[in-house]
């Protein structure tokens, strides 16, 4: 029972890369954090978990399966994983609800679908969750429409929906980025709680290192669409092995940083390993970085030795 991508491979429709090929698994309990600046493709990935990936973009190769039921061909056995077993925390609730249906109407929507439940009928059972999740589970307040309630109480709405049908898994993609430090920090406490209760799986996508340190076991870091590095987040924060890794955490720890420059655009990006050119360590060998060192879950792409990271550190 897990959620795996195998050498997935993103294109856009003129055969430009987006992402990949990526590979990671995420079995119940685990917490693994998908972390990197933006325009690395974090968010590409659980849009192609969920089948709602942009105009324009095609996955060219692997396979995505969540307990053993592929997710990549549409279905009925897809449809019954997403949302029902396999839930999602989008990044902007204001765009995740819609306008027009009552608190109360979105919170019956999945399980309208998965069990056949009204919408009275799921607000009577999630009343103990709206509670832990320390939203009122009044008539009155499910009354209220999205515009209604606060930015840190949609957020909180947008947790709810996605717990509403006790999933196995959680997909969360930047759920804080909209929020102040106090309301990120509530919500990330009951968020934490809530996966060791029911031992839920979490892929946890962020651009905050301190966020992921707190809240994953694991991470892998993207840049340009690929892998950089993998490992428990401890080891991984304290002591990256890849150059871009240690460049996260020097600007997560407000350090100056000898890199410069911007992101790769996609069709213009440099042979070899993608982040070359803002590499101050690059040489020839970096055209061709090698294949991924160590194990899948505690590893990294680069050609120079440990000591190198240590050292920039």
């Amino acid at each position: 029972m897990s959620l795996t991508v195998d050498a997935l491979l993103l294109e856009r429709a003129d055969g430009v890369r987006l992402l990949g090929p990526l590979s990671l698994q995420v079995a119940p309990g685990d917490r693994l954090g998908l972390v990197g600046e933006s325009g690395s493709g974090k968010s590409l990935l659980t849009r192609a978990m969920f089948g709602v990936l942009p105009p324009g973009v095609r996955q060219a190769a692997g396979s995505l399966a969540a307990f053993g039921t592929p997710l990549d061909p549409p279905g009925p056995a897809r449809d019954r994983i997403r949302g029902n077993r396999l839930g999602w925390v989008p990044q902007e609730p204001g765009r995740a609800l819609n306008p027009l249906l009552t608190l109360g109407e979105h919170l019956g929507l999945l399980p309208r679908i998965h069990r056949g439940e009204s919408s009275r009928t799921a607000a009577t059972r999630l009343a103990p969750l709206l509670e832990r999740l320390r939203l009122p589970s009044d008539p009155a307040f499910l009354a209220r429409f999205p515009h209604q309630v606060s930015g840190g109480q949609r957020q909180r709405l947008v947790l709810a929906m996605a717990l509403s049908c006790e999933p196995d898994m959680l997909v969360l993609d930047e759920p804080t980025t909209a929020l102040d430090p106090a309301a990120e920090a509530a919500f990330l406490d009951v968020t934490l709680d809530l996966q060791r209760e029911r031992n839920l799986g979490f892929l946890w996508i962020t651009h905050d290192l301190d966020l992921a340190r707190r809240a994953c076991d694991r991470l892998l870091v993207l840049y340009g669409g690929e892998a950089m590095e993998a490992g428990p987040a401890s080891r991984l924060l304290a002591t990256p092995r890849h150059p871009y890794t240690a460049r996260l955490v020097e600007a997560a720890q407000r350090q100056p940083s000898s890199e410069s420059g911007f992101l790769p655009v996609p069709g213009e990006r440099p042979g070899g390993c993608a982040f070359r050119p803002r590499c101050p360590s690059a040489s020839e060998c970096c055209l061709d970085p090698g294949p991924w060192q160590g194990t899948p879950s505690d590893g990294w792409r680069c050609p120079f030795p440990l000591e190198l990271a240590a050292e920039r550190t």
